[in-house]
């Protein structure tokens, strides 16, 4: 199921009917690729990247989250050591806009799946920079999941979104073009 459909199918559902009875999975944070023939039996962060501000004068965050797990994890809400507000955004994706809004709730990741943020889907908007944002290289984000796990991970930052890393499950990483 492509993560569009699979979207839809969540929104149609009552979020508390969903995600009764999780159990907490072991957790980690890695800059390095993933073995995808034999990955991890954990919920790691591939990659966290934070692309400097744009027109809109928000950074924009991107996270890849394997959950290796048999278990579903759900994020409830991200905080950074370099910015004073966190909102995970995704596009409305039955609108012909490229308008976005807040996540309501949860975002799950499902046992043996993949969460990509992208900008077309779900992303951070990074706001009110603790320090001035010309000297940063990295960013300090901690990842709160619905059962109070937390997982801190040091996020990339780039200047241009041609330096994002292009990820695609099982193949091997590039920069984005």
């Amino acid at each position: 199921m492509s993560m569009t459909k699979y979207t839809a199918f969540l929104r149609s559902l009552p979020v508390h009917v969903m995600f009764l009875g999780l159990a907490s999975a072991p957790a980690s944070a890695s800059g390095e690729p993933t073995d995808h023939i034999n990955p991890p039996q954990l919920l790691m962060v591939e990659h966290a990247e934070i692309l400097m501000p744009g027109p809109n004068g928000n950074a924009e965050g991107y996270l890849t989250i394997w959950n290796g797990t048999k278990n579903h994890a759900s994020i409830a809400s991200i905080t950074s050591d370099a910015f004073d507000e966190v909102v995970m955004l995704r596009s409305r994706f039955l609108s012909d806009s490229a308008q976005s809004e807040p996540v309501e709730g949860i975002v799950p990741i499902p046992g043996h799946a993949e969460l990509k943020m992208r900008g077309d889907g779900i992303r951070l908007a990074l706001r009110n920079p603790v320090s001035p944002t010309a000297q940063m290289e990295s960013a300090g984000l901690t990842l709160i999941f619905d059962d109070g796990t937390e997982l801190e991970v040091r996020a990339s930052i780039h200047r241009s979104s041609e330096m994002l890393t292009d990820h695609r499950h099982g193949e091997v990483d590039r920069r984005s073009n």
